[in-house]
């Protein structure tokens, strides 16, 4: 049993010796060793500021470019949380993007806004977080649960203050169903 363990040993030396000699000590992975672009599939994702969760949701489809920060997404659904006197709100959206370090962000191809008992309809719409608005040069469309729509060609949102601008002109129609 001895002239097997030595054997055995000498072997286990000499393997290790033949595999390390084509090796060099492995370094950390820098920020170049890894790809710089991030894809996702059914992609969920939840958003905090500290311990409160601010919003959360889904996207069919997600790239995160790690280098430049910038995001896109396809089939985008989000969830924000009620908070104090808001109720909860929903957004969808065909695609997305913008850029995670300026924290601006565009949704396009349809979105709709959902909030109480009012649901917003438009093309497009844009987030600037150093303005906190969501504006959007596109028509809108808000229908209210008491059958009233309010169309318009523009809009400004302040999120904070739950206030919907509308910008160059609005009709009111009241008794038409809600979508």
């Amino acid at each position: 049993m001895l002239p097997f363990s030595r054997i055995s040993r000498w072997t286990a030396a000499a393997l290790a010796a033949a595999g390390l000699g084509g090796c060099q000590a492995k370094q950390p992975l820098g920020k170049e060793d890894v790809p710089p672009q991030l894809t996702f599939t059914e992609l969920r994702y939840r958003v905090y500021r500290g311990p409160v969760l601010t919003a959360e949701g889904t996207a069919a489809r997600a790239s995160l470019r790690r280098d430049t920060s910038d995001l896109a997404a396809e089939a985008v659904a989000v969830r924000f949380p009620p908070t104090g006197e808001n109720a909860e709100a929903r957004i969808a959206a065909t695609r997305a993007e913008g850029n995670l370090r300026q924290r601006t962000f565009r949704a396009a191809g349809g979105v709709r806004a959902e909030q109480g008992d009012q649901v917003a309809l438009t093309e497009e719409a844009h987030y600037d977080a150093a303005s906190g608005l969501v504006r959007g040069d596109r028509p809108i469309e808000v229908h209210g649960g008491s059958r009233l729509t309010v169309r318009g060609p523009g809009f400004t949102l302040d999120p904070r203050q739950q206030r919907l601008g509308i910008h160059g002109g609005a009709s009111i129609t009241a008794g038409e169903a809600r979508p």
